[in-house]
C-alpha cells in the first residue's frame, strides 16, 4: 500500500505492468489524491501519476501557467514514458487536460470524473467556478505555504468529498496540506481559454467516459452541458461522492475507470487486460 503522509510527495507515482495508464489529477492537489486508486489499477496496468506543474511537489511553471502549457507538459509525461498512447484519467482540471490529450491523438480511451471544461462557451460557469476558487482561497489557505494553520487545512476534505469520515487518516492530511503550496490559480483565472471551455470533443476518436459526482460542491453536474449534445459520449452520475471522489470510494472509481478501458477494448477488438 501506498503511503501518503504530509511531508512533499515525490514529483510522481509510478508502478504496475501492463497497458499504460495516465492518471491526471486536479487544481491544487497532487498525485496523492488518487488514494486507493492507485494500487487498484497498478496490480495490471502500467500506471504513473505525475503531479502537475505549479503544484505541491512537482516541477516548476513558466508564468503566467496556461491550460494549454498543462497539456503539454502532459503530452511530454506520455513521450518520456515512451507512450504514444495511453488510457487518459482525469479528474477536474485533469480531466479536461486528459481530453486535450485525446484530441491531439493520444489517448486509447478518456475517463473524465467531475472533468472542467465541459461548459458551454457563454463564461457564465467559468466565472462562476473563478468566484468559487477565490472565494474558497482564504478558506482553505491556497497558496499560503507551510503558513497554512492547522484550522485552515481541516476545511479542505469537506469541500473534495462528499463524506470526510470515509477518507483515510494519512490520505486526508496529505490532500488537505496541498492546497497551500498550489500557486497558478489566479493564473489560471487570467488565462482566455478558461471561458470557452474545452471545444475539441469532435477531434477525439476514442471511447469517453464522463463521470459526475452527485455532491459535488465544486463543480455540480449541471455545468457540464456541453457533454448532453454528443451521443457517443457516455457519462454517468457517481452516487453519494463529492468532487474528489477516489479520496471517499476508492473501488467504485477504478470499477469505472476498468469498465472504460473494457468498452475501449469491446469497441476496437483489442483483449483487455
Amino acid at each position: 500500500m501506498v503511503q501518503r503522509t504530509a511531508v512533499e510527495p515525490e514529483p510522481y507515482y509510478r508502478s504496475g505492468r501492463g497497458e499504460p495508464v495516465l492518471l491526471l489529477h486536479g487544481l491544487l492537489l497532487t498525485w496523492q489524491s488518487w488514494g486507493a486508486v492507485l494500487d487498484e489499477l497498478s496490480g495490471d496496468h502500467e500506471v504513473f501519476a505525475p503531479t502537475l506543474p505549479g503544484h505541491w511537489g512537482g516541477p516548476g511553471v513558466s508564468r503566467p501557467a496556461t491550460f494549454a502549457a498543462l497539456a503539454d507538459f502532459a503530452a511530454a509525461t506520455l513521450d518520456e514514458n515512451g507512450w504514444s498512447a495511453a488510457h487518459l484519467v482525469g479528474n477536474s482540471l485533469g480531466g479536461w487536460l486528459a481530453l486535450e490529450l485525446a484530441a491531439r491523438g493520444r489517448a486509447r480511451s478518456v475517463t473524465v470524473i467531475a472533468p472542467g471544461g465541459l461548459w458551454e462557451s457563454d463564461a457564465k460557469a467559468a466565472q462562476q467556478l473563478v468566484r468559487k476558487y477565490r472565494a474558497f482561497g482564504p478558506v482553505i489557505g491556497i497558496g499560503a505555504g507551510s503558513a497554512a494553520p492547522a484550522m485552515v487545512r481541516s476545511l479542505v476534505i469537506p469541500l473534495l468529498a462528499h463524506r470526510p469520515a470515509a477518507v483515510p487518516h494519512g490520505l486526508a492530511t496529505a490532500n488537505a496540506a496541498a492546497p497551500a503550496h498550489c500557486h497558478i490559480v489566479d493564473d489560471l483565472a487570467e488565462d482566455p481559454a478558461l471561458a470557452q471551455g474545452f471545444t475539441r470533443l469532435a477531434e477525439i476518436d476514442v471511447p469517453v467516459t464522463v463521470l459526475l459526482c452527485e455532491h459535488d460542491r465544486v463543480l455540480p453536474p449541471r455545468l457540464t452541458d456541453r457533454v448532453a449534445s454528443v451521443s457517443d459520449i457516455e457519462f454517468r452520475t457517481l452516487p453519494d461522492v463529492g468532487h474528489v471522489p477516489m479520496l471517499e470510494a476508492p473501488g467504485l472509481v477504478a470499477a469505472q475507470i476498468r469498465a472504460g478501458i473494457a468498452r475501449a477494448a469491446d469497441l476496437t477488438g483489442t483483449p483487455s487486460p
